[in-house]
């Protein structure tokens, strides 16, 4: 125990954030000519593969992607597989041999705890920007009155210095995360680097938005989602040399990306909006966004089940670390917002922003809820949300997550029919560590999915 504890007090400690940029030799790229035998149309612009699928793309894929991996770690789950007899979900942790009562001790899931942390920042971009990243410029996105978003842009540009035409992605961090991540800084480095233009966004209530407009609360995706809306249509409008968007977010922020897939499909009387939130909506726009389809890496899919679970004190660290430390990050911030306690309850952190937000303290907070949830809870329906996406949509987690519940992932798969959404449980990686477990795969699935030939949008058709 004694070696533990020097690793969480000592500097240089191994669950210290890392950085981990793209190096040369990483990236393997991908191809999908295995599969045109099943699928006459070509690839390209002009409609790709109309028939093909996101599962199908990563089906093709990830045999290409697996010698990447170490041996033990090529046991990957992919979509099909998460469903069983009578389209059940199977048992993630059986079919992967683990204990998932046991996910949370460090003793007995070290790869997954240290990982975790070596992708958490303990610093933020708040009172101070970031320090600047090479090619990137700041700006501020309107996305409605009175409201603007801060993000970091860069625009690839050809021998003239003139942009390029390229498609862009979005990089969206974790929960109430900013600029100060590493992981966001590399990745976007890394999109950069191989021919994508870059938006790293601060939402509502991060970041610099939270310092230049402190009135501006979060909402944890009712309005946000929306505002994501907007972004893609404002990059576009505003930068001509933006064919297609894509966007990747992290932990809360995969819950962004998701919500973004499903807002951008969805009906004029979608059951997931109550007419008390739609006052705050626009109707579905007849634009399409993010074409170049949505990555979401640990999302939190049985959030409110988490809220329940906060609900309690975690006060020991050593019995449960990742939701001691969760509920230092939700305490920290009540203590800035000046709310009148200061506790671990997500719930409360919630009710919280909700009543300051510019949607009032008489907001109804359990239709906000059915705005946002994944999978049903206690009885309450989910509104099937990810079958109205119309771009592609992968969802990555890891067995040895120790924060959250690999299962959930194969559970919602188990529930969704839509071929445009599909599913990968890794071995490693444990919440959001994916870069620290194997950078090389980590780059190179991310670059092939937006690939402008050979990836997922390219493959299914939804390219613009």
């Amino acid at each position: 125990m004694l070696h533990m504890v020097l690793c969480f007090t000592a500097a240089g400690c191994v669950f210290d954030e890392r950085a981990v940029p793209m190096k040369p030799g990483y990236f393997a790229a991908v191809t999908m000519s295995d599969a045109s035998a099943n699928h006459p149309t070509n690839l390209g612009y002009a409609g790709g593969y109309a028939e093909a699928s996101t599962r199908e793309w990563l089906g093709v894929a990830q045999p290409q992607l697996e010698h990447l991996l170490p041996p033990r770690g090529r046991l990957v789950m992919l979509t099909d597989q998460m469903t069983g007899e009578q389209g059940r979900p199977r048992d993630v942790y059986a079919w992967f041999g683990r204990s998932p009562s046991t996910l949370n001790k460090l003793t007995k899931n070290w790869n997954g705890m240290v990982h975790t942390g070596q992708a958490v920042s303990r610093a933020e971009a708040i009172d101070q920007p970031a320090p600047p990243w090479p090619g990137f410029e700041p700006l501020w996105i309107p996305v409605a009155p009175d409201v603007r978003l801060h993000g970091r842009l860069a625009l690839v540009r050809g021998a003239d210095g003139t942009p390029a035409p390229g498609d862009c992605v979005v990089l969206i961090p974790g929960f109430l995360g900013d600029s100060a991540i590493l992981r966001t800084r590399d990745l976007a480095a890394a999109l950069y680097g191989h021919g994508f233009h870059v938006l790293a966004l601060e939402l509502r209530g991060h970041g610099q938005v939270e310092h230049y407009y402190p009135d501006l609360y979060y909402n944890f995706g009712v309005l946000e989602t929306q505002d994501l809306l907007r972004v893609s249509e404002w990059l576009q409008d505003t930068h001509p040399c933006i064919r297609n968007t894509g966007m990747i977010g992290f932990c809360w922020g995969a819950n962004h990306v998701m919500l973004a897939a499903w807002f951008d499909g969805r009906s004029p009387d979608d059951p997931s909006i109550t007419p008390v939130v739609a006052r705050f909506l626009d109707p579905p726009s007849g634009r399409r966004h993010y074409t170049l389809g949505v990555m979401a890496f640990s999302p939190v899919l049985r959030w409110e089940e988490l809220m329940d679970e906060t609900d309690l004190p975690h006060d020991d660290m050593w019995q449960n670390p990742p939701m001691f430390f969760f509920q230092k990050v939700i305490a920290a911030r009540m203590a800035r917002k000046g709310y009148p306690e200061v506790s671990g309850s997500l719930r409360r952190l919630i009710a919280y922003d909700f009543a300051s937000s510019r949607l009032g303290p008489s907001f109804p907070v359990r239709e906000a809820y059915h705005c946002l949830r994944f999978l049903p809870y206690r009885g309450q329906p989910d509104g099937d949300k990810l079958e109205f996406a119309r771009v592609p949509v992968l969802m990555i987690t890891a067995v040895n997550d120790p924060f959250l519940s690999a299962q959930d992932l194969a559970d919602l798969t188990a529930r969704t029919d839509n071929p445009l959404v599909a599913s990968m449980i890794m071995r490693g990686g444990g919440h959001i560590g994916f870069a620290p477990y194997n950078p090389p795969y980590f780059y190179s699935l991310i670059l092939n999915f937006f690939d402008r030939n050979h990836g997922a949008a390219a493959f299914s058709g939804t390219r613009e």
